[in-house]
């Protein structure tokens, strides 16, 4: 299919040509580019997984806390 594509192209000059040229490294760099967000995109999630963890942790230190200022107010 490519090689049609490709002949079919060349058979229509250099126009065609810088064509098609444009249209595979346009191609290849959006390749790399979506690879680089996608491992962007994974890092963030465990970055947002720490979090989670770290405010589950505060939110229960908070109740003790308050707990603990409650009997003082007592």
């Amino acid at each position: 299919m490519e090689e049609q594509f490709f002949d079919t192209v060349l058979n229509t000059g250099i126009f065609g040509s810088l064509f098609i040229w444009l249209l595979f490294t346009t191609r290849k760099k959006n390749e790399l580019r979506e690879k680089e967000y996608q491992k962007t995109i994974s890092e963030n999630q465990e970055v947002i997984k720490e979090q989670a963890k770290s405010f589950r942790l505060l939110s229960s230190d908070i109740a003790e806390i308050k707990q603990i200022v409650k009997k003082g107010r007592e």
